[in-house]
């Protein structure tokens, strides 16, 4: 049972913010690291799926955060697959203290991405074998691969895709998507973040090498919304909720 994985990580100073609490694409890396570990473990690893030239790729992540993580923290974290619908895969993970404290749970979707066609891998037989999941309903929050989000953007600024932000899929690395999120926020907002309960990222189309893309901003009652428009592709890329 995957359950049966526990793992030691730390996060780093440089996610970090000035009052010492993890900025929110933090989460993102912790979550990343950890995956990256037990893929690793049951022989889904990306090695594994490259040499059938197919990829994990991340469609969602929706993380709850019940305490913000203060300061270098140890803690101890477990992952497992809960549901399979369509094409979506859906991951549960919980990050808990040292004390068994649970500081933050959530969930993501990824998808099998064919590198080489750049589609998405719908055959319901998989070409490699999958560890047994968990049962249907094992979850630890309420979460969706997609969301509409309709609210009155303004937009923030411009930029541009460079060479640091592609990662092996010769495309933007998830956690860029989250820091790009943060920069849209104030000095203000930025001091706030002890207080952000909740943050879904929804990623809806690749950015690439020297794409040009704009931020847009938004609010909804307790929450901020950021969304990145591919102005080389004329098209939405990722929409980012923070709740508080």
């Amino acid at each position: 049972m995957e359950k049966d994985y526990t793992y030691e990580v730390n996060n780093e100073t440089s996610d970090l913010n000035q009052n010492n609490i993890l900025k929110p694409y933090g989460y993102q890396k912790l979550f990343s690291q950890v995956v990256d570990l037990h893929l690793d473990n049951i022989n889904l690893s990306m090695d594994m799926t490259l040499e059938r030239d197919l990829a994990w790729a991340l469609v969602s992540l929706s993380v709850e955060i019940i305490e913000p993580v203060k300061g270098i923290t140890k803690m101890h974290a477990q992952t497992w697959h809960s549901q399979r619908k369509g094409p979506f895969f859906r991951r549960e993970f919980s990050f808990k203290n040292k004390e068994g404290k649970t500081l933050f749970h959530g969930s993501s979707f990824s998808v099998l991405l064919d590198i080489i066609k750049r589609t998405i891998y719908r055959k319901r037989e998989l070409p490699f074998d999958v560890i047994k999941p968990e049962p249907d309903g094992d979850f630890t929050i309420e979460a969706s691969p997609t969301a509409n989000v309709n609210s009155e953007f303004k937009k923030i600024h411009q930029r541009k895709i460079y060479n640091s932000h592609i990662d092996c899929l010769g495309h933007v690395n998830n956690i860029y998507y989250g820091k790009f999120a943060y920069d849209a926020f104030s000095e203000a907002e930025c001091t706030n973040i002890h207080n952000l309960k909740r943050m879904d990222i929804y990623f809806k189309s690749e950015l690439k090498n020297n794409d040009i893309f704009s931020i847009l901003k938004a609010y909804e009652n307790n929450k901020i919304l950021v969304r990145g428009y591919n102005d080389t592709g004329s098209e939405n890329s990722f929409d980012a909720i923070f709740e508080f």
